[in-house]
């Protein structure tokens, strides 16, 4: 089932997000938190054959060249939610795609989140729908998003 939001118009820090993309300039990294700098992390994934989280790859900060992801992943989280936290985000033959619960949904409309704008130059490495840096990166803008902000079309995940 597909979870289609309907806009009268474009939230308005979408369309200067998307604006930023377009540029092709420029990455962005989406969290609900209010960061100075960015520093290289541990990111982790989840083993399929055991279910447990590990390490994956080396430090580094992460971010994205698709402003709708970093929008999805400010506002789509489990950070004071109960209850099933699944989402989902990728890149599929026919462009970007996101999926999330119900709950999660419905606790954005109460969220504001912060994509920050980052020099697409700092960063070496390009996966799909991310990019690292294993330098420390300063923001060049911080923009606060909010549910109108949300991609147009995100999947919603049955409970």
């Amino acid at each position: 089932m597909n979870f289609d939001k309907q806009f009268e118009q474009i939230g308005k820090n979408r369309e200067k997000l998307l604006a930023l993309e377009n540029e092709g300039r420029y990455v962005f990294h989406g969290s609900m938190e209010e960061i100075d700098i960015l520093e290289p992390r541990q990111a982790e994934k989840q083993n399929n054959e055991t279910g447990e989280m590990e390490s994956d790859g080396d430090l580094a900060v992460f971010a994205t060249p698709h402003a709708d992801t970093a929008i999805f992943r400010s506002l789509i989280n489990a950070k004071d939610v109960t209850g099933d936290s699944s989402s989902g985000f990728g890149m599929g033959d026919d462009g970007l795609h996101f999926s999330t619960t119900q709950n999660l949904l419905d606790a954005a409309k109460m969220k504001k989140g912060k994509v920050y704008v980052l020099d697409k130059e700092q960063f070496s490495e390009v996966e799909g729908t991310q990019c690292r840096s294993f330098e420390t990166v300063t923001p060049i803008d911080v923009i606060e998003v909010d549910f109108n902000d949300l991609p147009p079309s995100i999947k919603l995940i049955e409970e």
